[in-house]
């Protein structure tokens, strides 16, 4: 087959479709009646479809894979091979199919199975902005066809709370690192961007060192997966590396390093584009390759001298790291006080010692903020459980980046968050008085957001608070 290029006058004419079509797509009042929501998602799958008729990567055509759209008001379903009953055909959009509402499967920008396939979901009502939808939309869809090639980068969320986010020296090479990346993506030759690349991984290297083993795995996860699909979106929307050198150069607060894998992994793949233009082959070829590896032999086979930053320049990186980590030290003190402090009923649970720890179960992996001494402040809801029974906790007043209302401050079992398991939880900024009540050995406390239901517990109340500790396991008998 023929693989057809498109040039920098090309993608400005295709950009300026999905700019004119706008205003159509995504902007507007929600209560435009069906029809011109029908419009405006008509005319964003349409500017989607455009954007993506750039190779992107061998063998990926974004409109082969099924994609869920929310508007705001109805799930529209595309190009599912067997869509669920709950969706309706819309006979004058073939492939189309709409449910009212959101569908439950639809959480956010995510992939999920839909009808035993596996779909891309996307929100896109009128709040988001078109190239915000578009990125996510690409960025889906790709993660759907990286899936079905590579399974075995598949970063665990779960390492991500045990990350070292106090380690100021891990940070300062963080911050080296990104901005090494960066220069190399600014760089005006290929000798230039050989030598901040090969400055960016020796810096990775010094770092490495510190990094538990589950930790790294998680990093190069990240980079794999969302890397790569960050950069085949944004190579959809023909955006210049400059955008990502850009993003590198944001500064976010130390406890959001999970977004930074996004830009350095699309780096990662931008230099590949330069350095070794054949790595997406080389990348399907062989599953276990990272873009990090083949990066670095690229590098090599240069012999070039990696590049060095000035000692001001280094004074000042380490000055930014240590700003950082007072920073988030003080964000966490901050919370925790305020939690604690919280006007409302509070519950307290605790383990005794030699008790059943309790396991996690349902929790809003976004919205939470890890403490010291591995407390994570929960904001949303929780779900805890044991032999003895269950904690459930949900913010009726929650809201997206607010750590307002009814709360949960978790307390671990052992070094990690949530990998050992949960020694004590307390629910603050409860409305109203909760109700307890005992029924023989077991215990509920029942109060709007808050359900607890444990056996063999004992209770206290104190000036609005009410204190439930689990009893040690009885001794083995022989």
């Amino acid at each position: 087959m023929r693989t057809v290029t498109f040039g920098e006058a090309t993608m400005k004419t295709i950009l300026a479709l999905i700019l004119a079509l706008a205003p159509r797509i995504i902007s507007g009042p929600a209560i435009d009646g069906p029809q011109a929501a029908t419009e405006r998602i008509d005319g964003f799958i349409k500017a989607f479809d455009k954007a993506g008729t750039r190779p992107i990567w061998p063998g990926f055509d974004p409109k082969a894979w099924p994609l869920a759209v929310f508007d705001g008001e109805r799930t529209i379903l595309l190009r599912h091979p067997s869509p669920p009953s709950d969706f309706k055909a819309m006979p004058d959009r073939p492939g189309w199919s709409v449910f009212p509402g959101r569908f439950p499967a639809v959480v956010g920008n995510s992939t999920r199975d839909i009808g035993g396939i596996k779909t891309a979901t996307v929100i896109a009502t009128p709040a988001s902005t078109v190239e915000r939808s578009l990125l996510a939309c690409v960025e889906e869809v790709f993660h759907v066809f990286w899936l079905s090639r590579h399974q075995g980068f598949r970063p665990n969320e779960m390492a991500r709370y045990g990350y070292p986010l106090g380690d100021a020296e891990n940070l300062r090479l963080i911050l080296a690192e990104d901005e090494a990346l960066a220069r190399a993506l600014d760089a005006g030759s290929d000798a230039a961007a050989a030598g901040w690349t090969a400055a960016a991984i020796r810096i990775r290297r010094g770092r490495t060192p510190r990094l538990d083993a589950d930790v790294l795995a998680y990093e190069t996860g990240m980079e794999m997966m969302e890397g790569t699909a960050n950069f085949a979106a944004r190579t959809a929307l023909g955006e210049k590396t400059e955008r990502t050198a850009s993003r590198l150069r944001e500064k976010r607060p130390a406890e959001d390093i999970r977004w930074r894998f996004y830009e350095t992994g699309a780096s990662l793949c931008w230099l590949l584009e330069r350095l070794q233009p054949d790595w997406k082959t080389q990348i399907d070829g062989q599953p276990d390759l990272t873009t990090l590896a083949l990066l670095d032999k690229a590098v090599s086979r240069r012999s070039v001298k990696p590049a060095e930053f000035s000692t001001a320049e280094a004074a000042d990186l380490k000055a930014h790291a240590e700003s950082d980590i007072a920073g988030l030290t003080g964000r966490r003190q901050q919370l925790r006080k305020e939690l604690l402090d919280r006007p409302g009923s509070r519950v307290i649970i605790e383990s005794a010692e030699g008790a059943e720890p309790f396991t996690l179960g349902r929790f809003d992996p976004i919205n939470l903020f890890v403490l010291e001494n591995g407390e994570v402040a929960q904001a949303n809801f929780l779900t805890l459980s044991n032999a003895g029974g269950t904690v459930e906790m949900t913010n009726p007043g929650f809201a997206r980046g607010s750590f307002a209302g009814t709360m949960g401050l978790t307390t671990p079992a052992g070094r990690h968050p949530f990998g050992q398991g949960i020694r004590a939880v307390t629910i603050a900024g409860i409305q109203g008085e909760p109700k307890v009540v005992r029924d023989g050995d077991t215990v509920s406390v029942e109060a709007p957001g808050v359900r607890i239901r444990l056996k063999g517990a004992t209770v206290t109340t104190e000036s609005g608070t009410i204190r439930i500790v689990l009893p040690a396991r009885p001794p083995a008998q022989d």
